[in-house]
Formats: structure tokens, C-alpha cells, sequence
């Protein structure tokens, strides 16, 4: 089996070549780091398998995908993305993608799996024609996703292209249980229970990934609500997750409102934070229109962001955060995405900076959000980055004379500079004398305590949150000599940088 790698990551191109390399029956075709070289490394050796990055120089994968495909239909194209862009993915799989896989979720052990399951398929397939009469598991899940996720029931022509992707399933005795999709790479397992059928399984979004079943027939109500709620508990119990239900439907068009009651349960135990079964009592057309609210609430809430000052700015992404935590179930995609774009409107607009580790941090901080399950994970997170950004903005500036203003708004953008009082004064046309006594009466500390403070902050910020050396970390807050910068630092601290980074 010849296999194409194309990745403009290099270390990923090195990772999937070790796993190919180490899996025997695979001969690696070439490695590219664009579209356009992979497109010449195939014409001239042809590969069974393209693994490719879907976001690339020159040509990308969606690109790529469409060229290979006319040079040879029977080639296997495997998406990479970096996150879960299932927009994207899905209009590469309607263009003839086989399947994807999402880099975060790679290890060597699930990789060589599927490098066994794409040997076997090719095997299989033998000829072109062979390989025609049916379509990829990716185009498959493609078809499912997009008809079960639809905004209302199902019609009679969504229901045959199920039953043409092998979903076979019957009124009556339907549910929907939803897991986030993080759990499912903990070797998760679904439990065996006589009853209950699997009918389908799909991802829903970047969260979550949705099970669909059928119970067994000639059941009362009764005995169908305690043997879904015993299966739910399984599932909990045996993976340690949370699981959202839905009710129980016996009408096939019904299901995509049972998937969106078993995601507004996955919700409500984001929120509540405890691991056991949540079922929506709330019908799929009412959890949408709490869902369409709180877009517009979101909407609403950011325009406001972009008006407040400083000092209620904290304060107004905190009331919001909990408005859509005391109304449990609030969609996460919504809540996660105001959650970031409050961050980012932060640094923009308080941060006054462009230190490179501080907008690290924020890339970093807005990739924990949207991956936590947790709502108190992502609070503590969302609001710990604000008040960072946010420091020494509580100073009074109502209270504060023109040229003191002038001064610490100097301070607050050129802090990692060297900075001496007698610059900013000529900054702010003010006699260094007078700025230095006026400076202490209305910030409340001294100008060179007002620097220092700035700086530690950020660095004691800084030693928290990423792995960066302890020099590169001072010099990015003004103090380049690093024996300088930990004695000043375990002056405010305590202990030094090293201690401080190891929680001592």
C-alpha cells in the first residue's frame, strides 16, 4: 500500500512517516508540504493513499483532493485538520474525500488501525469498477451527519438516503444519547444490553458526538424509560463521562429532535459540572427557540463589550457568563464562542501591547475554552486571561489629572521597554519632579512601584501559563537581566521564577 503524506507542518510529516515506516505492508509514495508538490510527486508515482491537510500554501487540500480524484477516483484521500472544522470537512468529503482525522486526536496506535482498515479496503476493493457500487464510510457519515442534524422532522426522501447509507431502523422505541466527543478517545465502550439495538453514530459538532437507538419491541412505556435510563447509566458508569438522553420517540421523522434534546442535555451538564445521565424534558422545537434567544443574546452582549471601559468590562463578561449558566443548557458552541471573543476583545482593546507571549497565551487560553467540558473550567480560564490583561486598569482614571493619565497609559503600552521616569515625563511634557509627586498622590504608589507591579504580574502570569523560559519571560516584561528579574521577583513572590513556575 503507497501512501502520499502532505502536511505543511513538518513535524507532522515526520510523525505520520514514523507510524507508516513502522507499519509493515507500507510503502511511503513521497512528502509534500503543498498541494502543488504533492500533485507532482503523485503524477509521477502513484499513491494508493493521500493523507493531506485540508489548509496549505500555494494549493490546499480541498484543491488537491479534486486533481487527484480526476487523475484516479480509486485513490483514497484522507483529510488532516487541526481542529474540528466540520464545514470544511464536510464540502471536502461531498468532493470525493474518503474520510478525515483531526491531528489532535491522532496517537500511533489509532493511526496504524486505520492504516490496517485502509489496507483491508483495498484488498477488498480489487478493481475500479468493485470500488464504485458503494460509498466511502466518509461520504456515508457525510450524508448522515447533514440529514439528522436538519432544524425539524424528517421527510420521506431524508429517511431513504438513510436506508441507503445501511441506517436501518423502525418506528417506534427511538432515543438519542450524546457524549462529548473528548470522552470517546478514552477507550470508551458502549455497554451490551439485549434490548437496545445501535441503529447510527455521528459527531453533531466540535463537542459532541451523538448515538441513536432502537429498544426492543412489545415494551411498555414504562419498562422502554427504566431500560434507556439503566443504558445511559452504563455508559456513565463505564466511561466516567457524562451522557445526555432524549426522550423517547416511536416516529422516525421525530429523531433529530431527540438528538437535540440529548445535546441540550449534555449541555445542562456542562453547566452543573457533575458526572451522571441529563435528559431534556424541554421538546426539540422549545430548545431551539432558546437556542435562536441566545444567539441573539450573545450578539447583544458583545456589542456591549465593545462600549464599557475597562473597569466593567471584567464585570460585565462575568454577569454574562452566569446569566447563561443560571439558564442551564444555554448552547455551548454560543457560550464558548462569546467566551473567546470576550478574550480577544480584551487583549485588543485593554492589552495596548504586542508582546508575541501575551498573544501566545491568548491563542492558548481560547484552544483550553473550546476544549474543556466543564463550565467552571472555563470561567476560571476565560476570567483569570481578563483580569490579566485587565491589570491596573481598576485605577480611578476619572480621578486622575491629564498628565498622570497620559503617563500610565504610556506605561501600560511600553512596560517591556526600558522605561525611566524622566522619559515619560518628556513623553507627557511634564517637569520629572512634579510628575513623580503628583504621579504617587493620585495612582496611589510610586511610578517605579507602578512599572514593577505591571511587570510582575504579567510574568507571574507568564510562569503560570506557558512553558517559555524563565529569561525569555523577563526580557518580555522589560527585565533582560535575568538574575535581576528573579531577585525582583521573589521580592513581590516570595519565591523566585523557577519556584514559582514549580508551585513552591
Amino acid at each position: 500500500m503507497k501512501i502520499l503524506i502532505v502536511d505543511d507542518e513538518r513535524m507532522i510529516c515526520e510523525w505520520l512517516q514514523f507510524c507508516i515506516q513502522s507499519y509493515p505492508g507500507c510503502e511511503l509514495a513521497g512528502c509534500a508540504h503543498n498541494g502543488e508538490q504533492a500533485l507532482s510527486i503523485f503524477k509521477e508515482n502513484e499513491a494508493d493513499v493521500v493523507f493531506t491537510d485540508i489548509k496549505m500554501p500555494l494549493m490546499g487540500g480541498l484543491e488537491l483532493l479534486k486533481e487527484i480524484k480526476k487523475l484516479n477516483p480509486r485513490t483514497i484521500v484522507i483529510l488532516l485538520t487541526a481542529f474540528a472544522d466540520f464545514d470544511l470537512v464536510r464540502e471536502a468529503i461531498r468532493q470525493g474525500g474518503d474520510d478525515y482525522l483531526l491531528k489532535t486526536e491522532m496517537n500511533q496506535q489509532s493511526f496504524q488501525e486505520m492504516l490496517s482498515k485502509l489496507e483491508l479496503q483495498i484488498k477488498r476493493a480489487g478493481t475500479k469498477e468493485v470500488r464504485g457500487e458503494t460509498e466511502s464510510t466518509g461520504q456515508q457519515h457525510s450524508i448522515i451527519s447533514d440529514i439528522l442534524r436538519k432544524d425539524g422532522p424528517l421527510e420521506e426522501d431524508d429517511i431513504r438516503q438513510l436506508r441507503d447509507c445501511n441506517i436501518r431502523w423502525r418506528d417506534g422505541g427511538l432515543f438519542s444519547i450524546a457524549v462529548w466527543k473528548q470522552d470517546l478517545m478514552k477507550d470508551f465502550v458502549l455497554p451490551q444490553n439485549a434490548c437496545v439495538r445501535h441503529v447510527a453514530s455521528f459527531e453533531y459538532d466540535r463537542y459532541t458526538y451523538v448515538i441513536i437507538g432502537n429498544l426492543a419491541r412489545d415494551l411498555t412505556e414504562l419498562k422502554k424509560n427504566q431500560i434507556l435510563y439503566e443504558y445511559a447509566s452504563a455508559i456513565v458508569l463505564n466511561n466516567g463521562c457524562m451522557a445526555g438522553v432524549s426522550t423517547i420517540t416511536d416516529r422516525l421523522c421525530n429523531v433529530p429532535d431527540a438528538i437535540v434534546q440529548a445535546v441540550y442535555g449534555l449541555g445542562m451538564g456542562y453547566y452543573e459540572g457533575k458526572i451522571k445521565v441529563w435528559q431534556a424534558k424541554s421538546s426539540g422545537s422549545e430548545i431551539r427557540k432558546k437556542e435562536s434567544k441566545w444567539e441573539s443574546v450573545f450578539r447583544k452582549k458583545r456589542r456591549e463589550l465593545y462600549d464599557v471601559q475597562g473597569d466593567k468590562f471584567y464585570g460585565r463578561t462575568e454577569e454574562t457568563m452566569e446569566e447563561a449558566r443560571n439558564d442551564t443548557g444555554v448552547p455551548i458552541s454560543g457560550f464558548t464562542s462569546f467566551c473567546c471573543d470576550a478574550m480577544e476583545m480584551a487583549y485588543m482593546r485593554f492589552a495596548e501591547e504586542d508582546a508575541q507571549l501575551m498573544h501566545h497565551m491568548l491563542l492558548e487560553e481560547k484552544s483550553r475554552v473550546y476544549r474543556t467540558t466543564d463550565y467552571a473550567e472555563a470561567r476560571c480560564k476565560v476570567l483569570e486571561f481578563i483580569r490579566n490583561v485587565l491589570a491596573y486598569q481598576d485605577v480611578d482614571e476619572r480621578r486622575l489629572s491629564k498628565g498622570v493619565s497620559a503617563a500610565v497609559d504610556y506605561v501600560r503600552k511600553h512596560y517591556s521597554e526600558a522605561i525611566s521616569l524622566e522619559m515619560v515625563s518628556q513623553e507627557v511634557h511634564l517637569n520629572p519632579e512634579y510628575l513623580s509627586r503628583i504621579f504617587k498622590e493620585e495612582v496611589g504608589c510610586t511610578y517605579s512601584a507602578f512599572v514593577s507591579e505591571i511587570r510582575l504580574k504579567k510574568a507571574a502570569y507568564l510562569l503560570s501559563h506557558t512553558t517559555e523560559r524563565v529569561q525569555k519571560i523577563g526580557e518580555a516584561v522589560g527585565y533582560p537581566n535575568v538574575s535581576y528579574f528573579s531577585t525582583t521577583f521573589k521580592k513581590r513572590y516570595g519565591v523566585n521564577p523557577y519556584e514559582y513556575r514549580r508551585g513552591e
